[in-house]
């Protein structure tokens, strides 16, 4: 709206857009006076309009939460009226419950880092594994596979274990594979499973049905036979106990092989020769820092030379293994006695390697440049031979030996000679078998002294402990009585 000072008066005048007429603004005439109560009316109309709008919407809210606090206590009454069968349903799920029980016997705990049996066969080892050591190792390894199998065994329908195997022999259509009794052993117990099925599947993955030839639990170690028309080839496993002289200065580097039951499933993981007792019972074992799963257990260890140096097992953070010339002796035995005899001389001994610093800085000071294995228990059976804890053996029967693994493979072979001249087969067998011990006896006067111990007995087939995780049992029971039991290995 536009002002306008009318010439030749003091009145303030105002033009309508509309009808382009002026008014007087400050006059008091009859058109200002309708037009000031039109603008009073139309604005008290505004206000009465947002009166309305804001009072509908609050009614609108309040019949939105009635509505709301409607259907709440009609849900509330419709729960009132159904509390009496909620509580029939879960008085009858507690009863089933109590008729349907679950029990889980050895179930693991959470994976820390060490073993875990249940793990999949790709922690054993990498793909490139090999590449870094040069092709003459891969060239080594791709040679020994043709002759590591794979084996898997079966009690009735159940799966008992799967593991690798060496073949050492092929005569007549007749294969032979060496391996540990991990294979046959019962899953709670150390003994031979009944009802055995077992699968030995090629590198093509061919499967042939084994046949067990011969076991020993003290070495861990059993002979499985397989029939097969085509010519398999075989490996022999190394006589050398260089190798493990754990003093030389040698190369110590090795590599694990085992296979899958399924075609052209290799596996290998490369590590080196630990000098370390391991903690099963078994005193020529000894250790490398492969790291295989549970497929890898009685696959060969062969050097970066292509030779087999021993046969492996299975433990938390490192694997153990048993050297090549025991696993020889050991098939001399099971071939000239169908089992292993290993005279029960009463002494647990270890290597000399494994004592701490300290004790090792003493037994230096007392006897430089000493080799031998230092005794740790003596049975009943031995404590006439005036031997005794602490004390070191250097020679048996006049023969050197440098660890506990040559110490083992004297006695086996000790035995042979023994077996042989005597043509007595029995293990219970009255014969006596003279050991001379080399003994340097430490504290006070220490002293190179001869020892010799006389037996009649052998060493018990399951003397030594060959842990391996144990089965996980689910057993499902219908009121107090077992109606299931599934194993899983």
């Amino acid at each position: 709206m536009s002002t306008n000072e009318i010439s030749g008066s003091n009145e303030l005048c105002a033009q309508d857009p509309e009808d382009m007429t002026f008014y007087n603004l400050r006059g008091s005439d009859k058109t200002t006076i309708l037009r000031k109560k039109e603008l009073q009316r139309l604005r008290k109309e505004r206000i009465e309009n947002k009166c309305f709008r804001k009072k509908e919407k609050i009614r609108k809210a309040k019949e939105i939460v009635d509505s709301a606090l409607k259907i709440r206590e009609e849900l509330h009454q419709k729960y009132l009226r159904a509390e009496p069968w909620l509580k029939e349903q879960e008085r009858q799920r507690l009863e089933r419950n109590k008729r349907f029980t679950t029990e889980i016997i050895n179930q693991p705990p959470d994976y820390r880092g060490e073993w875990d049996p249940y793990v999949s066969d790709d922690e054993f080892g990498t793909s490139f594994e090999l590449k870094r050591t040069g092709w003459e190792v891969e060239k080594f390894a791709l040679d020994l596979a043709r002759s590591t199998v794979g084996l898997e065994s079966f009690t009735g329908e159940n799966h008992l274990f799967s593991c690798s195997g060496t073949i050492i022999e092929f005569l007549n259509g007749i294969c032979s594979v060496v391996t540990s009794t991990s294979l046959i052993r019962c899953m709670d117990k150390d003994e031979q499973a009944d009802e055995l099925k077992i699968n030995v599947w090629l590198p093509s993955g061919e499967k042939r049905e084994g046949f067990i030839s011969n076991v020993d639990l003290y070495y861990n170690i059993c002979l499985v036979t397989v029939h097969c028309t085509s010519n398999l080839p075989k490996k022999s496993f190394n006589d050398d106990t260089g190798f493990f002289d754990l003093y030389g200065n040698h190369s110590k580097d090795v590599v694990a092989l085992g296979r899958s039951c399924e075609p052209w499933s290799l596996k290998v993981a490369s590590g080196k020769l630990i000098p370390r007792r391991h903690r099963f019972d078994c005193e020529e074992l000894l250790v490398s820092s492969c790291k295989i799963t549970k497929i890898g257990v009685g696959g060969p260890l062969m050097d970066f030379n292509g030779n087999i140096v021993g046969m492996n097992f299975y433990d938390k953070k490192e694997t153990p293994f048993l050297p090549s010339f025991i696993v020889l002796k050991c098939l001399q035995h099971f071939k000239e006695f169908g089992k292993v005899v290993r005279p029960l001389h009463g002494l647990r001994v270890g290597n000399l390697h494994k004592e701490p610093l300290a004790s090792l800085e003493k037994i230096c000071h007392e006897f430089p440049k000493v080799c031998g294995v230092i005794v740790e228990k003596v049975e009943p059976s031995a404590e006439h031979s005036e031997i005794k804890v602490g004390d070191i053996i250097t020679h048996l029967d006049g023969i050197a030996f440098s660890n506990a693994a040559e110490f083992g493979g004297i006695l086996l072979d000790r035995c042979v000679t023994q077996m042989l001249e005597e043509q007595n087969l029995s293990e219970d067998c009255n014969q006596m078998i003279s050991l001379k011990f080399s003994v340097k006896t430490r504290g006070g006067i220490s002293e190179a002294t001869t020892r010799t111990i006389n037996t009649d007995k052998f060493t018990p087939s399951g003397l030594n402990r060959w842990p391996l995780p144990r089965p996980i049992i689910v057993r499902q029971y219908a009121r107090g009585v077992l109606f299931s039991e599934d194993w899983y290995s």
